[in-house]
C-alpha cells in the first residue's frame, strides 16, 4: 500500500514537473496571448514543424469556417512556417522546441491552455482538413452540443490521395491537392465499440468517458491497406474548453467528457505531394518513435512509378456521403436541429 502510495505521489510530481518544462519554453512570436471565447466559438490548436507546404490552406480554410482563433505551437521549424503564420490576423505563433516525440500531448495542451479562456478547442495537425458534420455553419454545431451538454465530438480520420504515379504528385503544392487527391478508400476499415479494451490498447483513458453506442471507433484504412501501417482513425479532437477539463490526456484521447451523438470528418492529406521526401526527413531526424513513415518508405517501391491503389475507392463528397456509407454518424436529433 505505501509502495503504490509513493508510486501515486512520484508519477503526479512527475507530471507537474512536466507541465512546467513545457510552460518555461513557451515563446511567443506572434499574436495574441489571451483569447477570450464564447460557448459558440471555437478555436484550433495545432502542433507544426516545418509546415510551410501546408500552413496558408490550413489558416485560409479554418478561418473560412469560421473559427474565432488558431493558435500554432511551432516546433522550431527552419523552413517559413513562422514567416507565413505571420501573415495572418487571428493566429497566435508559439515556439517550443522540446521533442514532440516525448511531450506531444503536453505541448498541445499548455498552448491551449495559455491562450484560450473559454469556448471549444479543435486539435488538428498540419496536414488535416476540418469538415463540419453534414455541411452545418461552425456555429450551429457548437451551438447543438452546448444545448445537448456534450463536451467533446470524435472525429474520424480520412486519408485522402490521388491515383496518379508519385513523379506527377511530388510537385503539386497543397492547394492542388486539396482539389486533385480526392479519392479515399474504406475497404480496411474497422469499427470497434467505444469502450473496447482488447482493440483500444489505451482504453484506460476513456474509461471516464460517456458516449452513445451509435459512436464507434476505427482503425485501419487505407495506410493500413497500403503500407501496412496500424493506424487509430479517431480522435476526440472537438472538446469543451472547461476550466479543468482534460482537454487531451493522449493524442486520440479527451478525459471526463460526455461524447457527442454526431461525429465529424478529418480529411487528412499525409499522401499529397512530396510525401516521401517528408518521410525521409522524419527518419532520418528520429521525430518519433512509431515507424509509420519508415513503414511507407519501404512499401513505396517503383520511384516515380509508385502509385497509391487500394482495391476499391470513392471520391470524396462529403461528410453526408461519408455517413450514409457508415464512416460517420449524425443523430436525427442533430440533423433536425441543423434544419
Amino acid at each position: 500500500m505505501i509502495g503504490r502510495i509513493r508510486a501515486g505521489i512520484m508519477r503526479r510530481w512527475q507530471a507537474l514537473a512536466a507541465q512546467r518544462a513545457v510552460a518555461r519554453r513557451n515563446v511567443l512570436l506572434h499574436g495574441a496571448m489571451r483569447v477570450d471565447m464564447r460557448a459558440n466559438e471555437v478555436a484550433v490548436v495545432s502542433l507544426m514543424k516545418d509546415a510551410a507546404h501546408f500552413i496558408r490552406p490550413f489558416i485560409a480554410h479554418h478561418q473560412a469556417l469560421g473559427v474565432r482563433h488558431i493558435v500554432i505551437l511551432d516546433n522550431g521549424s527552419t523552413d517559413d512556417t513562422v514567416a507565413i503564420a505571420r501573415e495572418f490576423e487571428g493566429v497566435t505563433v508559439i515556439r517550443n522546441t522540446l521533442p514532440a516525440k516525448r511531450y506531444e500531448v503536453l505541448l498541445r495542451v499548455q498552448a491551449a491552455r495559455q491562450v484560450l479562456r473559454g469556448g471549444w478547442v479543435l486539435f488538428l495537425d498540419s496536414d488535416e482538413i476540418f469538415d463540419v458534420p453534414m455541411g452545418a455553419p461552425m456555429p450551429r454545431l457548437l451551438a447543438y452540443l452546448e444545448a445537448q451538454g456534450f463536451t467533446s465530438m470524435v472525429t474520424q480520420t480520412l486519408d485522402l490521395f490521388s491515383p496518379e504515379p508519385y513523379g506527377a504528385v511530388k510537385g503539386w503544392s497543397y492547394e492542388m491537392a486539396l482539389v486533385k487527391a480526392d479519392q479515399y478508400s474504406l475497404g480496411q476499415v474497422l469499427s470497434v465499440p467505444y469502450h473496447d479494451r482488447e482493440v483500444i490498447k489505451f482504453s484506460w483513458f476513456l474509461h471516464g468517458n460517456n458516449a452513445p453506442e451509435t459512436v464507434q471507433l476505427k482503425v485501419g484504412g487505407l495506410r493500413r491497406e497500403i503500407f501496412g501501417e496500424a493506424c487509430f482513425l479517431s480522435r476526440h479532437s472537438l472538446v469543451r474548453n472547461l476550466p479543468g477539463a482534460q482537454l487531451m490526456v493522449h493524442p486520440h484521447c479527451a478525459s471526463g467528457v460526455q461524447v457527442a451523438d454526431v461525429t465529424g470528418v478529418v480529411r487528412h492529406y499525409k499522401l499529397a505531394g512530396d510525401f516521401l521526401a517528408r518521410d525521409q526527413a522524419s527518419v532520418a531526424a528520429g521525430t518519433w518513435d512509431h515507424n509509420e513513415d519508415a513503414k511507407r518508405l519501404a512499401a513505396a517501391t517503383g520511384g516515380d512509378a509508385f502509385t497509391i491503389s487500394p482495391a476499391q475507392s470513392f471520391t470524396y463528397a462529403g461528410p453526408e456521403d461519408l455517413a450514409e456509407r457508415g464512416f460517420l454518424v449524425a443523430s436525427d436529433a442533430y440533423r433536425q436541429f441543423i434544419g
